[in-house]
């Protein structure tokens, strides 16, 4: 297991992972907008198991989700409970609002494309553009 000085760094390691993955696929993410229908195509194609495996995969392609996120609005990584449950996973705190992009990965990667990450993402950024100084970055 990897050990990392901060939360940012960990997702930082993490979101690499999922651009060599994508690569390994043909598939290029750059941590653009545009990339998040990419990763869209991309998680289409994966299908981890529940366990380990699972978990592995919603940190790594939910790191990166996060990372387009917080590169284009700013925000703060850490670790946080999941609102309503006992467990804590990667938290971005941004424009005031807690997003969960491992939980959103998960249910992407459980319940199919109706959980569409570009769908979500245009949401996510509708709602921060909309915020006081949400077109700042």
């Amino acid at each position: 297991m990897e050990s990392h000085a901060s939360v940012a760094e960990m997702v930082f390691s993490y979101s690499e992972q999922a651009v060599k993955a994508a690569e390994g696929l043909s598939i290029k993410l750059d941590y653009s907008e545009g990339s998040v229908a990419e990763l869209e195509s991309v998680v289409g194609k994966v299908t981890p198991s529940e366990g380990d495996d699972m978990a592995e995969a919603c940190k790594m392609w939910g790191s990166y989700l996060g990372e387009v996120v917080r590169r284009r609005f700013g925000g703060e990584w850490s670790i946080e409970t999941y609102p309503g449950k006992e467990f804590a996973t990667l938290t971005l705190n941004v424009g005031g609002a807690k997003l969960f992009p491992t939980m959103k990965m998960h249910r992407r990667l459980t319940r199919g494309s109706d959980d569409n990450l570009w769908a979500f993402y245009k949401m996510i950024k509708d709602r921060l553009e909309a915020a006081p100084g949400g077109k700042i970055q």
